[in-house]
């Protein structure tokens, strides 16, 4: 049996790039909007902004769920990397919503 190196890569990392993704993604949403030549000039709005949030919030929560039994108490045969996809995902479920947060407060492009 051969071991995939970047297969496990991923799966203990998606989480966090599905994290910087959203941080990424929320900042060159607003400031698109935001610019002078933007796609939507005027204040921020907050629909794009709330669907990208829920979609990543969605894949954390689906990716948590998928390693729910390691989580409960994982046996003698859980692996290092079944922890590390169980714990990221809820590290970044965690760090979704808190980098979301100013997003809910911006009013104008100041």
């Amino acid at each position: 049996m051969r071991e995939r190196f970047f297969t496990k890569l991923i799966r203990g990392t998606l989480p966090l790039l599905v994290w910087a993704a959203h941080f990424a993604g929320s900042y060159v949403l607003v400031a698109g909007q935001c610019s002078p030549a933007g796609f939507a000039p005027g204040s921020p709005h907050r629909l794009p902004l709330a669907l990208m949030t829920i979609v990543a919030l969605a894949i954390c929560a689906a990716l948590a769920w998928r390693g729910r039994r390691t989580l409960g108490g994982g046996d003698e045969g859980t692996a290092l990397l079944d922890w590390a996809a169980a714990l990221t995902a809820l590290l970044a479920f965690a760090g979704i919503a808190w980098t979301s947060v100013p997003l809910w407060f911006v009013d104008s492009c100041s």
